[in-house]
């Protein structure tokens, strides 16, 4: 339902825009809007059903990023609660630490012997060495411990997981201010040849490649 309510936002934006007279600034400012609603006001339709079209997938497709997302991010925190006891309201460090580590007791050898070396050894401060140990050490109530490997791989495999959704969510918002940019000066050129009647002043063409899973963009200008 989100989907149809958003093509029909996009539909209702570009209807009032595209009879009206061309001006490179309007054309800048409405691909700014949405990509594609410039390419329309300058009357090239079909460039500006492709600028559309690409900035229609690239929002489902966030969006639907952004729900795997957050079904990965919930499904670590289940998986650490069932089999290592974890709470599941710990912030991201937290859940880290659990990646890095099989054990918190793996883990406060570690902050042991480093604050001993750096506080004790080479800087003989001791109070600095008991406020360390006393902010960095894991207590018992946020203990947790993976039996063994297995579930230990299993959880750090559901945590890559997360972390590709988030890259894969990252890439999609570059996308949509790429294709935002592109639209915007793309729109500015096919404003200025409509105004100047036929004057050729360099072709912009945005291509979806299915295969590689990108956009090839070409520009061509004839001297």
């Amino acid at each position: 339902m989100k989907k149809v309510l958003l093509i029909l936002l996009i539909i209702s934006l570009a209807l009032p825009i595209i009879a009206k007279e061309v001006s490179v600034k309007k054309a800048m400012f409405y691909s700014a809007l949405v990509p594609g609603l410039g390419e329309m006001h300058s009357q090239n339709y079909t460039k500006g059903a492709i600028f559309l079209a690409t900035e229609t997938a690239i929002i489902f497709s966030y969006f639907r990023l952004q729900s795997e997302l957050d079904w990965a991010r919930n499904s670590y925190k289940q998986y650490a609660f069932s089999v290592a006891g974890v709470p599941t309201n710990m912030d991201d460090e937290y859940y880290q630490r659990i990646q890095n580590y099989m054990s918190s007791e793996i883990y406060n050898d570690d902050i042991i012997r480093d604050a001993r070396n750096y506080f004790l050894i080479y800087n003989t401060d001791p109070e600095g060495y008991e406020a360390y140990l006393e902010e960095n050490l894991i207590s018992e109530e946020d203990a947790w411990d993976w039996d063994n490997n297995d579930q230990w791989i299993s959880y750090i495999n559901l945590r890559l997981k997360k972390q590709d959704y988030e890259i894969y969510t990252n890439f999609a918002f570059a996308a949509a201010i790429l294709n935002r940019i592109i639209s915007i000066i793309d729109s500015a050129v096919e404003a200025r040849k409509f105004k100047r009647s036929g004057q050729y002043l360099g072709k912009l063409s945005v291509d979806p490649d299915w295969n590689k899973k990108g956009i090839k963009i070409n520009y061509e200008y004839r001297f």
